[in-house]
């Protein structure tokens, strides 16, 4: 009943006259719950054009069967006082690990953009406003982690938002970086370093290591069966990955990027 009450609440909010600081602070009342549930519901209701408000999931994916990993961005469009034609927009960002319905992990930040000393060129930092971990549901995330990947879990390869899963990219029609190492993985035959990405938290790397995979396995290169299974996992998880194809970057699902593969 509370927590009905508490999403009823929100509801009325997002739907009349709402200030920056109003939507900002809805967002951190819904983290602070822990209750992924009720801030699933305020994300798919946030979105507001008549209140210049926009909401999306940057992506929302499996890291194991019990826990995602996922980044909800939101931005309050602000008209300025003298000149309605001149616009503000003020972007924040929530980085959230979380389990069916509980939140183990979440960052909210602001998005800044600060100039360089000495040089005219500008840059996009997270601000953090608020951050929260629960250090023990964190650790079944590991232990989680460990006992389908046989690995530990390395926490700097989580909410990778740059790494492009791709073959020709940008306007020269270069490798992105990802592509150029595991093509000499597959060159090379160096089946260990294509595991090791496997066993990465990024899920861009695990999806490019079942592609190298893919490639010596066609090659004759035998496979154990903890690998294969580990390989089905990452074929099968729910969510996106960021790609890259051509002058086009923008987000695919996982299911599509591997759906050339049949081991």
């Amino acid at each position: 009943m509370i927590k009905n009450c508490f999403i009823a609440g929100i509801f009325a909010l997002l739907h009349s006259g709402i200030t920056l600081g109003q939507v900002q602070n809805e967002v951190a009342k819904s983290l602070a719950t822990k209750d992924f549930v009720a801030f699933k519901q305020l994300t798919d209701s946030l979105s507001n054009p008549q209140e210049r408000i926009k909401g999306y999931w940057e992506f929302l994916r499996d890291l194991t069967s019990e826990f995602q990993e996922g980044i909800f961005l939101f931005q309050k469009t602000v008209p300025d006082r003298d000149n309605p034609n001149v616009s503000s927009v003020f972007s924040f960002k929530v980085k959230i690990i979380t389990s069916n319905t509980r939140i183990a992990f979440y960052e909210l930040s602001e998005e800044k953009h600060l100039k360089l000393d000495g040089e005219n060129h500008w840059v996009t930092v997270d601000d953090p406003i608020d951050r929260f971990k629960d250090e023990q549901l964190f650790d079944s995330l590991k232990n989680a982690f460990k006992v389908l990947f046989h690995a530990d879990l390395n926490e700097k390869d989580l909410f990778s938002e740059h790494f492009a899963y791709g073959e020709r990219c940008g306007f020269a029609g270069t490798f992105p970086d990802g592509r150029y190492e595991v093509t000499q993985f597959v060159k090379s035959g160096n089946k260990e370093a294509l595991v090791q990405w496997l066993q990465s938290a990024n899920t861009e790397k695990q999806v490019y290591a079942v592609d190298g995979l893919y490639q010596l396995h066609a090659k004759g290169v035998k496979l154990t069966k903890e690998e294969l299974q580990m390989i089905a996992f990452v074929m099968n998880k729910k969510g996106s990955i960021y790609a890259c194809q051509g002058c086009m970057y923008g987000r695919d699902t996982i299911k599509e990027a591997v759906s050339a593969f049949h081991f």
